[in-house]
């Protein structure tokens, strides 16, 4: 039988898109945010944080799993609509756990990712529901899950038709210290090579302690993980749940050490806004050399050449950008345009007649 989850021959790495961001396309990407969901002015505060640090997408807990039923449960959808609106505030996609199958319709319908914590991912209804969802799903390991374990859990979602999966490594049980498990830093490259889908890092629940996460998230980054999940809180020491939250400054801290910033991220952006542009531009073009074929016009036409190379001239000495650089650019765009123009007549001319 063909296990989903294992790598194939000739089968690229499978890349997990949430909104804009792509785990396992994009360098090093971070998911960010606390533990839980207190309240509305918590989350607004550590998504500010998040966007302004470099983060890709935002993490809260709506719902919370914990070893005494006396804990801080979570504040459920009350939660996910703070997450959502606090996401769409400051433009980053949002992922949260769901703990219950009866909690997969509610995340899904206004969180762009669901998480499978790491005490359900066994439960093996859950998993379908999430992969029914249509939603990218982020799966934690089991602290006593063997490797081949977790894969088969990652199967359950596959099997729903849901390639959209994203393993998570958060620490197993070993003989470390008491009260948090050992982050098997071994797993990601092992995990690299036996399956095609991402693999991200969660420092955070394998710490022991906030100081612990900057180097176990360094670590990751250095044996090829595709991201980490950092848990961020504007006052770590009130927190009702997790004693591993980092505060906003030691956040700041870690993402200049892991080599991601603010101005950094918003260049990417803009670069993939340039060549998504230059795609329509290209789209547009096709157009209307279809136009001018069934108008019997030369392909290349002078006058709207000079004419709009003017115009990019005009804006870019408004914009204070090099013209010469402006004008470079804009010939190779022109000449480009020219090239699938001519191709698509002869694509056209060489078609059998209808």
């Amino acid at each position: 039988m063909e296990r989903k989850a294992h790598k194939t021959p000739g089968r690229p790495p499978t890349i997990v898109s949430v909104g804009k961001v792509r785990i396992g396309h994009d360098p090093f990407v971070v998911i960010a945010g606390p533990c839980a969901i207190e309240s509305a002015e918590q989350i607004h505060e550590v998504a500010e944080a998040a966007a302004e640090g470099g983060a890709s997408i935002l993490r809260g807990g709506a719902w919370k799993s914990t070893s005494s039923p006396y804990d801080f449960r979570g504040m459920g959808q009350e939660a996910v609509d703070q997450l959502a609106a606090a996401g769409e505030e400051v433009g980053l996609p949002t992922v949260t756990q769901v703990l219950e199958a009866s909690h997969v319709e509610i995340a899904a319908e206004k969180i762009d990712m669901l998480e499978i914590a790491s005490g359900n991912m066994q439960d093996f209804e859950l998993l379908r529901q999430a992969g029914r969802s249509g939603r990218p799903v982020l799966l934690r390991r089991g602290p006593s899950a063997t490797l081949d374990e977790w894969l088969w859990a990652a199967e359950y979602l596959l099997a729903e038709g849901n390639d959209q999966v994203v393993l998570v490594e958060r620490g197993i049980r070993t003989f470390g210290a008491a009260g948090a498990d050992t982050l098997d830093i071994g797993a990601v490259p092992s995990m690299k090579e036996t399956t095609h889908l991402p693999v991200m890092v969660d420092p955070s629940h394998s710490a022991g302690g906030a100081r612990r996460v900057r180097p176990l998230a360094l670590a990751a980054q250095g044996v090829g993980a595709d991201g980490v999940i950092l848990e961020v809180h504007p006052d770590p020491e009130v927190a009702r749940v997790s004693l591993n939250q980092i505060g906003l400054g030691e956040f700041e801290d870690l993402m200049t050490a892991l080599g991601i910033s603010r101005v950094r991220r918003h260049i990417d952006q803009i670069d993939r806004q340039i060549v998504r542009l230059l795609a329509r531009r290209q789209e547009l073009a096709l157009e209307i050399g279809r136009v001018k074929l069934t108008r019997n016009l030369p392909v290349y036409i002078p006058d709207r050449e000079s004419e709009l190379l003017a115009v990019v001239r005009d804006e870019a000495e408004h914009l204070g950008v090099a013209v010469e650089h402006i004008e470079e650019l804009f010939n190779l765009v022109l000449a480009e345009s020219k090239r699938l123009q001519h191709e698509m007549r002869q694509m056209e001319a060489a078609a059998p007649a209808r």
